[in-house]
C-alpha cells in the first residue's frame, strides 16, 4: 500500500490530505438565516456548536446561481468559466432544443474527487436528484469501499457497474422517498451515515435538493424541521 501524500494538486490548486474523514455537505438553496433560525429553537445542537464554536463565514456562490453550476464550482475548485457547467440547461442550436447540462461530456475539468481517488484515497458521493450524480462522480474507479456514487431518487436501482454499490435501501433502512419531498435529502444524510460506519471513506460529498428552501422561508416550522432533521444526521457523522 503506497503512502498517502501530504495534498493534492488538482485545476491549480493544492489541498491538503484530510487526517481524519472529511465531509462536506452542499444543502441546496440554503441562504443566510436557514441554519441560525432552526439553532436558535434550541433543537438543533450540532449547527449551535458550529455557530458558536466553529467557523462561520458567508461566502459568494457563482452566478448563475443554480444547482449544476455550484455543486461543480465546489466539487471542481473552478468557476464555469473553467469547468464548463454554466447552467441547469443550454440552448443546443444545431438541435433546436433546450438540453439539461448533466452530460459528463461537457465538464472541461476533472474533479477534486477523481484526483483524490487516483491518490489513493476512498470516496463517497451521495446526491438527492440523479441529474447531478453522473457529473459530480465523473471519472471515478467506482467499487465496493474504494469509491460509491448513487442518488436518493434511484438508490433502489444501483449497480455495482454504475455505483459501486447495490441494495442501498436495505443498507439505510429506507424506502425511497419522493423527488418531490424533505425525505429525499434525508435519505442523503442517512445513506452517508451508513456508508461512512461501514467503509470510512476519506472524502464523503453528500448533496441535497432545494425543495424546503423554494417553499418554506427561513425560521418557519417546516424550513427548522428540515434543518434540524440534518442537524441530528450531522451530528452522527
Amino acid at each position: 500500500m503506497k503512502p498517502t501524500p501530504s495534498a493534492v494538486k488538482t485545476n491549480g490548486r493544492s489541498y491538503q490530505w484530510p487526517k481524519q474523514p472529511l465531509v462536506v455537505v452542499c444543502i441546496d438553496g440554503s441562504e443566510p438565516g436557514y441554519v441560525e433560525q432552526a439553532a436558535a429553537t434550541g433543537r438543533a445542537p450540532f449547527l449551535q456548536r458550529l455557530l458558536e464554536q466553529g467557523t462561520n463565514r458567508l461566502a459568494d456562490c457563482v452566478v448563475p446561481s443554480f444547482t449544476n453550476p455550484n455543486n461543480l464550482s465546489i466539487v471542481t475548485g473552478v468557476s464555469p468559466e473553467v469547468h464548463g457547467i454554466c447552467g441547469n440547461f443550454f440552448y443546443d442550436r444545431d438541435a433546436d432544443a433546450e438540453v439539461m447540462m448533466n452530460d459528463p461530456k461537457l465538464l472541461r475539468t476533472g474533479t477534486i474527487f477523481k484526483a483524490f481517488q487516483d491518490a489513493g484515497a476512498k470516496i463517497a458521493v451521495i446526491t438527492a436528484k440523479d441529474k447531478l450524480r453522473r457529473l459530480l462522480g465523473h471519472g471515478l474507479t467506482l467499487s465496493p469501499g474504494t469509491a460509491v456514487s448513487f442518488s436518493s431518487e434511484k438508490a433502489d436501482e444501483a449497480t455495482l457497474e454504475e455505483n459501486g454499490i447495490t441494495d442501498i435501501p436495505d443498507l439505510v433502512g429506507l424506502s425511497v422517498p419522493s423527488v418531490y419531498s424533505a425525505e429525499l435529502s434525508g435519505f442523503v444524510f442517512a445513506a452517508g451515515v451508513k456508508i461512512m460506519e461501514r467503509d470510512r471513506p476519506d472524502i464523503m460529498y453528500l448533496s441535497t435538493t432545494d425543495y424546503i428552501q423554494h417553499r418554506h422561508a427561513p425560521g418557519t416550522p417546516v424550513a427548522n424541521d428540515f434543518y434540524i432533521m440534518m442537524d441530528w444526521y450531522l451530528d452522527q457523522l
